[in-house]
Order: structure tokens, then C-alpha cells, then sequence
């Protein structure tokens, strides 16, 4: 009975020995494909660093569009450095599952559910990070079209520069003014800046604005076209009156009067009583009132020495002291004074000097 005792004990042991022995086995294969995924999963951890690497070496090409996907990227960043805390949390359990004889069946599915969670959200950040790619060809393709645009606007602009300066200029040496000289005077007394100083920050810390010296060429030439239009407003190139007729040329004449030879310095325009009489350029009137042999007159004086008288007005319509702007309606034509008809005298006179009027209106002819 004893031998049978002890033969059945044997057997018993035998059996647990098996089932020991099986559930060691388990527990190796199981440590093994946890060793594979956790294997798998650094790897894959280790590309989703690199494609973060390299996306954010592309952020940083980017501005302001770009800074939201930079923020998208720190976030995953931060995702992915969660899972492999997850994953060292989990290598840390299968050393504890290692030294443990019982139980492990449980420990060893408690960490596979754990694993493919973390394999989950890892997958996760692998898809937003694949969907931040994305907007990342999408905005540099925006990136490039708004180049592309900024680019053409830059040519346009330097066409319109040129074409504008290219009149400007003919118009000056039409009217014998030297440009250089004049923008000099510009320059002198037409230019004062200001302001509190605020740093320019470049989205590219190796730019220079003024580097970039097709901007630099297109900014100077419409900085001339600026300075070149604020002093064809203030000179007269434009005429006194619309749609009159000239009568009287500047220069030697014959008096209507008189019937000598004499010297006219302006010219005459002839039209209907009240017809608006306009500032040939902005300035300032100096004079509002009677002046023998000219009846009614307004002059005006203009920058660099220019100035313009307007006679035989049926009425002035400024006063002494005003400002007035090119275009302007200083006084209806008549026929006041030492006059024949209903007409205007237009004088130009620079530097004290009358010259012909129709210099300057001949030479912006086509222009303004």
C-alpha cells in the first residue's frame, strides 16, 4: 500500500512537473514575442524620431501657417516619448514577470494588452504625423504659389516703374529741368522720416532684406517715381483752361492795341465768359486782385522758384494766402483790363524770369 502510495505520489509530482515545465514553456514564448513587439516597436519608434527630425527641419523653413503644424509635431513628440515610457514601464514588468514562478500567465497577458495599446497609440501618432506631411506639401506648394505671385507683382511693379519713369524723365529734359538737381532739392527739403525703431524679425534667420537686390533696385526706382510725381505737381505743366482756343503765342507780337511790336510773355487762351480757370500746379497765392493792364489777376507761387499768374479773370475764387492743389479752380475767365475779348493770360516765370508756358505743357503732352 505503501509503494502504491508513494508510486501514485510520484505520478502526481510528475504531472505538476509537466505542467510546470508547460507553463514555463509559455512563459518563454511569450517573453519572446514580447521581446519581438517591444523589438519592433523601438524600431519604429526610431523612424518616427527620424520623420520628426525631418519634418521639423522643414517647420522651420515655414512662417506662420507652419508654426501650426510645429506645435502639431511637439505634440506628437511628446505622444511618441509617453509610449516609449509605456514601453520601458512594460520591459520592467517582464523582468518582474522573469523572476516570478506562478502567476505569470496573467502578468504576461496584463503586459500584451498593455504592448498593444501602446502599439495603438503609437499607430496613432504615425497617422497624425503622416497627416501633418501632408499639410506640410500643402502649405510649401501654398509657400511656392504665393512666391510665385510675389514674384510676378515684383515684375509688374518694375515694368509700371520703368514705364513711369521713362515718361517722367522725357517730360523733364522736354522742359529743359535738370531731374538730378531738381530731386536733389527734393531730397533737401522735401524728406524728413521718423518714428520709433522696430526690429525686423525674418522668418529666416540668414535672410537680409537688403540682400535681396532686386528688391533693393525695384524700391530705389519707385522712390524716384514718388520723388519724380511730387514734383510734376509742382511744376505747371498742365494748362490754365479746357477747351479754349489758343490766340496769342509767347514771344515778339504785334500789339492789338497799339499795332507795334512788343513783347508778349505769356499765352492767350480765348473762350466763353466764366469758363473755369484751373492752377497749372499746387502752391500757394501770393497775389488776389487788380494789376493795370491785366484786370482781375491771381498768382501763384510754386516750388523751385516757379511761379504762374492768370489775368483778365472774370473773378478770382481764392484768396491771398491760400493753398491751392493742381487742378484747382482759382477764377472764371473775362475779359478785365487792357483786353479785346473774353480770354486768359497765362504767365509762367521762374526764378523772376518769364518762360514759355507751352514749354512745360508741350513737354508733358502724352504723359500726364
Amino acid at each position: 500500500m505503501v509503494a502504491v502510495a508513494a508510486e501514485a505520489r510520484v505520478t502526481s509530482l510528475y504531472a505538476a512537473l509537466q505542467s510546470a515545465e508547460m507553463k514555463q514553456l509559455e512563459t518563454a514564448r511569450r517573453r519572446a514575442e514580447a521581446t519581438h513587439r517591444l523589438s519592433a516597436t523601438h524600431r519604429e519608434l526610431a523612424a518616427t524620431r527620424s520623420a520628426l527630425a525631418e519634418t521639423e527641419a522643414a517647420l522651420a523653413s515655414l512662417q506662420h501657417s507652419e508654426d501650426e503644424a510645429e506645435r502639431e509635431r511637439r505634440r506628437l513628440s511628446a505622444a511618441v516619448d509617453a509610449a516609449e515610457a509605456e514601453v520601458t514601464s512594460l520591459r520592467m514588468a517582464l523582468i518582474d514577470a522573469e523572476s516570478r514562478s506562478s502567476g505569470g500567465d496573467g502578468a504576461m497577458g496584463t503586459i500584451g494588452n498593455a504592448i498593444d495599446r501602446v502599439i495603438a497609440e503609437r499607430d496613432f501618432a504615425l497617422a497624425k504625423n503622416a497627416a501633418m506631411a501632408e499639410q506640410l506639401v500643402t502649405l510649401e506648394y501654398d509657400k511656392k504659389a504665393i512666391a510665385a505671385r510675389e514674384t510676378q507683382l515684383l515684375e509688374d511693379l518694375k515694368t509700371m516703374a520703368d514705364t513711369g519713369l521713362s515718361g517722367l524723365e522725357t517730360m523733364f529734359d522736354r522742359a529743359n529741368i535738370d531731374v538730378d538737381d531738381l530731386l536733389a532739392r527734393i531730397s533737401a527739403d522735401y524728406s524728413g522720416k521718423g518714428g520709433p525703431f522696430t526690429e525686423l524679425q525674418l522668418a529666416n534667420a540668414d535672410a537680409s532684406y537688403g540682400e535681396d537686390a532686386r528688391m533693393t533696385e525695384l524700391l530705389a526706382d519707385l522712390e524716384r517715381l514718388s520723388v519724380m510725381q511730387f514734383a510734376a505737381q509742382r511744376v505747371p505743366f498742365a494748362k490754365p483752361v479746357r477747351g479754349a482756343r489758343m490766340t496769342s503765342g509767347f514771344g515778339p507780337r504785334r500789339d492789338p492795341f497799339r499795332k507795334r511790336r512788343s513783347m508778349h510773355n505769356g499765352v492767350d487762351w480765348a473762350g466763353p465768359r466764366g469758363t473755369p480757370i484751373e492752377a497749372t500746379a499746387s502752391g500757394v497765392v501770393t497775389f488776389v486782385g487788380r494789376q493795370r493792364g491785366f484786370g482781375i489777376v491771381v498768382e501763384i507761387r510754386h516750388a523751385f522758384g516757379f511761379e504762374t499768374l492768370y489775368a483778365h479773370l472774370n473773378k478770382a475764387r481764392v484768396t491771398l494766402g491760400q493753398r491751392v492743389e493742381k487742378g484747382d479752380r482759382i477764377g472764371d475767365m473775362g475779359s478785365t483790363g487792357r483786353s479785346t475779348g473774353v480770354h486768359v493770360h497765362y504767365e509762367v516765370r521762374l526764378n523772376n524770369r518769364p518762360v514759355n508756358p507751352m514749354t512745360f505743357i508741350e513737354a508733358a503732352r502724352d504723359v500726364l
